[in-house]
């Protein structure tokens, strides 16, 4: 496995003695989990849960891998036009390469037009091109930005532009981008209408932007594979471990928060992607905990007060990456040598990061806090795709042990419906 994780405090003594009744709760929950792996075994083979065929396939991979915003070099800039699962798992992807490594992406996953605006005109808008997602093709943020890309392109080259720079991926069928798509030539890939988009990284959606942008899918696969394997087959995998103690902290000692805090720049949009996997998977019903996205070290000096004073309501998640940086070591000489620099001389930068993240480790573990810790050796593709499903693994069991739909959002289809509403001037 591509990583390991640790527990502190989850089992040993709390100021409310609640330990025994946390493991008993666990040990419960952990049982249950044998249910849920053996009906998600079913679906799997079943063809019935598409989001878990996608590690072992290969073929969909060839035929990104030979498509023409991939092969052809006549674009050093594209922009993914897309918002939530639509973009959050390209940039997860996307992220672990060097950002000067051309050629360049750009996630329009706002309606800031500020963000938009430089793509739209002169060289860059002839020297971009624009990838189009919605999974429903009816998502209102996505048709206004198209609606601005189209008539960009058209004013600026006509249809070929438009048809050449652009490509749309929807469901099939009718539905508004579809029929944009269609109106203005633009080719169009099918999203499959059995992933929901935040659990759709491995599919085309995050695929063909990664494979843009160099990284190895195939990679990334096999590390998504190695995870989802084990968790169906061994009680005690990773994800089947954190599901339960989730469930178990959150029944019994009522934490109702959930921190994920990479010591890592490079994880910072995991931290996003995973707060709406998770808010969105297992807030129903009255139920589930808060996701809370961090960045190590940088909000050491900010929510780190709280946490360490403030009440005891949170699990949390530090994902420390224990490989080493290519910075030079500190000369300290540049400073004359003064004793107050002693502890930098001869370290790397990551020396830094190391030293810092397993000081915040210790330091949540002695003021009784939460904590599971995620070490990795390195940020590669198979390591991402090993985390990106355990993830999902984890938050899938957390909603059946909650009895809960991982894979709808019912609540949030209202705030479209009445977004349409005002527009049309009818609220």
């Amino acid at each position: 496995m591509t990583y390991k994780q640790t527990f502190e405090n989850c089992f040993s003594s709390t100021e409310n003695g609640d330990q025994d009744w946390v493991r008993t709760a666990f040990m419960k929950a952990l049982s249950q989990t044998e249910t849920i792996a053996s009906s998600l075994s079913v679906l799997k083979d079943e063809g019935r849960l598409p989001i878990l065929e996608l590690p072992e396939k290969l073929d969909d991979l060839t035929a990104l891998s030979e498509h023409p915003f991939v092969t052809e070099k006549d674009y050093n800039r594209f922009v993914v036009v897309g918002i939530g699962g639509s973009s959050l798992g390209a940039q997860v992807l996307v992220n672990i390469r060097n950002k000067d490594d051309a050629p360049y992406l750009h996630f329009w996953d706002t309606l800031d037009y500020h963000v938009m605006r430089p793509h739209l005109s002169g060289s860059k808008l002839k020297e971009t091109r624009f990838l189009l997602v919605s999974k429903s093709g009816t998502t209102p943020e996505i048709l206004a930005q198209v609606l601005l890309v189209i008539e960009a392109l058209n004013n600026e080259g006509g249809m070929r532009a438009v048809s050449q720079q652009c490509l749309v991926i929807c469901e099939p069928g009718d539905n508004p981008l579809g029929y944009i798509a269609d109106k203005w030539n633009i080719p169009r890939l099918d999203h499959d209408p059995d992933v929901g988009g935040r659990y759709s990284a491995f599919s085309l959606v995050g695929a063909l932007p990664a494979l843009i942008a160099g990284i190895d899918m195939n990679e990334v696969r096999r590390g998504a594979k190695e995870v989802l394997d084990d968790t169906l087959t061994n009680p005690e995998s990773a994800p089947r471990v954190s599901a339960a103690l989730n469930h178990a902290l959150s029944d019994i000692c009522d934490v109702r928060m959930n921190v994920l805090m990479p010591y890592s720049k490079q994880l910072e949009p995991f931290t996003h992607w995973f707060r709406q996997l998770w808010a969105e998977s297992v807030g129903k019903e009255g139920r589930g905990s808060t996701p809370l996205n961090a960045l190590g070290p940088i909000d050491q000096h900010s929510q780190l007060q709280l946490w360490l004073d403030g009440p005891n309501d949170k699990f949390f998640t530090l994902i420390i990456n224990q490989d080493d940086d290519a910075s030079p070591l500190m000369d300290v000489s540049l400073a004359d040598n003064i004793p107050e620099l002693d502890y930098l001389k001869n370290h790397r930068i990551s020396d830094v990061v190391h030293a810092e993240a397993h000081a915040t480790a210790k330091t949540l573990a002695d003021r009784g806090k939460y904590l599971r810790c995620i070490y990795i050796e390195t940020l590669d593709e198979r390591t991402i795709g090993a985390l990106m499903m355990h993830f999902m693994l984890e938050t899938i069991f957390t909603c059946h042990l909650l009895g809960v739909n991982p894979f709808d959002q019912p609540a949030v289809e209202e705030g479209k419906r009445l977004t349409k509403m005002y527009l049309k001037g009818e609220g």
